[in-house]
C-alpha cells in the first residue's frame, strides 16, 4: 500500500520542480544596444535593428507630481520582448535634471513593431492621453 503513496510524493515532487523551472525568463544578453529619444512633438522615427540586439526607449516626463505615467499602447510582442517595466529616472546624459521615462525590448525575430506610447492618468481610466510617442522598429535577419 505504501507504493502508491511514494509514487504520488515523487510526482508532486516532480511537478514542483517543472513548474519551478517555468517561471524563470531566459537571460537576454544582447550585443548591442540602441538608444532612441522620442518626443511627442518630433514625427515618429524609423528604426533598423539586427537579431540579438534590444532598444532602449527614452520618453520625456512625466513631471514630478503629476498622476501621469506613460503606458505601452502597441507593441508587435511575436517580434520584440519587453524587458522590464516603464521607469522614470532624470537623464544624466542631459543635465538639465528632467524627468524621463525608460523601457527596453530585446530583439526576437525579424519582423516590424509599431511602438506606440501614451502619457495617461491611470486613475481616470480611459481618456484622451495627455501626450502620445510612436516608433517603428524594422528587425532584419543578419
Amino acid at each position: 500500500m505504501k507504493a502508491p503513496t511514494t509514487h504520488l510524493c515523487i510526482l508532486g515532487l516532480a511537478s514542483a520542480f517543472l513548474l519551478a523551472g517555468c517561471e524563470s525568463a531566459p537571460a537576454r544578453n544582447p550585443r548591442t544596444t540602441r538608444t532612441v529619444v522620442l518626443s511627442p512633438a518630433r514625427p515618429s522615427p524609423e528604426v533598423e535593428m539586427g537579431l540579438v540586439s534590444a532598444i532602449r526607449v527614452v520618453l520625456p516626463g512625466p513631471e514630478p507630481g503629476s498622476a501621469l505615467s506613460w503606458e505601452i499602447a502597441a507593441n508587435n510582442a511575436r517580434v520584440l520582448e519587453q524587458l522590464g517595466p516603464i521607469v522614470v529616472a532624470p537623464l544624466p546624459e542631459a543635465g538639465d535634471g528632467k524627468p524621463v521615462s525608460t523601457v527596453s525590448f530585446y530583439v526576437l525575430k525579424p519582423g516590424r513593431s509599431l511602438l506606440r506610447f501614451y502619457l495617461l492618468d491611470p486613475k481616470l481610466g480611459e481618456t484622451v492621453p495627455a501626450a502620445t510617442c510612436a516608433l517603428t522598429v524594422r528587425v532584419v535577419d543578419e
